[in-house]
């Protein structure tokens, strides 16, 4: 499944997913032609006067695949265009509009919950006003593209694993440089093995191993493991490693989810993975790292 006709999905929230950090309430992606109306009627949830703007419950993240448009909030307004990014805070006015001769093509998601809320306290969001600051776009693209292909093929069945794209989504903005160094992310100057890094620490959440991180930066797998090991001073397998005990030692840390959930939202195969996996790496189970900290 492909994005080629433009939808728009408000999806319902069950009581369980309230309790998971971050979770999805709308996604989709619009086409507005050159002086086509803006918003569109038919979409009552969405639609505002400009000369009243409006305000939503929720965070609103949106990129511009192509034309360009305004973005405007009681503190400052902003001209966009294709590959900008903004983001929208619960309760804070905005509005935004394409611009009558070009239109444009948008994605877009909200979403809500303690993490993200969190990050907005803490100011860890990497931000130039409302504009993402964002290092790697065609990454940050992708990423949103796949978020809302799946959204799309099952719109009826929110569900965690949503959650977790869209946190891996939000990583593209977040300024957290001590985290980065600890969980052992490197700067490289090769291109492969940097996107390499970059698809590991974005992905590995889902189903990533070393021959699909291969397939991607378009490399055979031994090229890529040679390289890998150069660039960095440890093998492909050994960074998606590090990267996965890495985001569940943060999730224990960080929220109260239930040790049992936190398999699958960190990418290991099974209870007995992640703790085998925590044991290699602090001596110790998953439960007695919680405790500790």
């Amino acid at each position: 499944m492909s994005l080629n006709k433009p939808f728009r999905h408000a999806l319902p929230v069950s009581e369980a997913l309230f309790h998971d950090p971050l979770y999805l309430t709308h996604a989709g992606w619009e086409r507005i032609k050159p002086g086509e109306s803006y918003p569109q009627r038919d979409a009552p949830f969405y639609y505002f006067e400009w000369r009243d703007g409006r305000t939503l419950p929720e965070f609103c993240l949106a990129l511009v695949i192509s034309g360009s448009g305004e973005i405007e909030t009681r503190d400052h307004r902003g001209r966009i265009g294709s590959g900008d990014a903004f983001l929208f805070r619960p309760g804070e006015w905005h509005r935004h509009r394409p611009s009558p001769k070009t239109g444009w093509t948008l994605m877009w998601i909200h979403f809500n919950g303690d993490e993200p809320l969190r990050w907005l306290r803490e100011g860890s969001f990497n931000l130039r006003q409302n504009f993402a600051e964002i290092e790697n776009i065609k990454l940050f693209r992708a990423q949103f593209e796949y978020l809302l292909v799946s959204v799309h093929g099952y719109p009826s069945a929110n569900s965690a694993n949503y959650s977790r794209q869209a946190i891996g989504l939000m990583s593209h903005f977040l300024t957290d440089t001590r985290s980065r160094a600890a969980r052992g992310i490197v700067e490289v100057t090769d291109i492969v093995v940097k996107s390499a890094v970059e698809y590991i620490w974005n992905f590995s959440h889902d189903i990533v191993d070393v021959p699909s991180v291969a397939r991607k930066v378009g490399v055979a797998r031994r090229t890529l493991d040679r390289r890998f090991k150069a660039a960095t001073g440890r093998s492909v397998l050994g960074e998606i490693q590090i990267c996965r005990v890495s985001r569940a030692a943060k999730l224990l840390q960080e929220t109260k989810v239930p040790v049992k959930h936190i398999v699958h939202r960190a990418g290991f195969r099974s209870d007995e993975h992640l703790r085998l996996s925590f044991q290699k790496a602090f001596g110790k189970s998953p439960q007695a790292f919680r405790q500790k900290v």
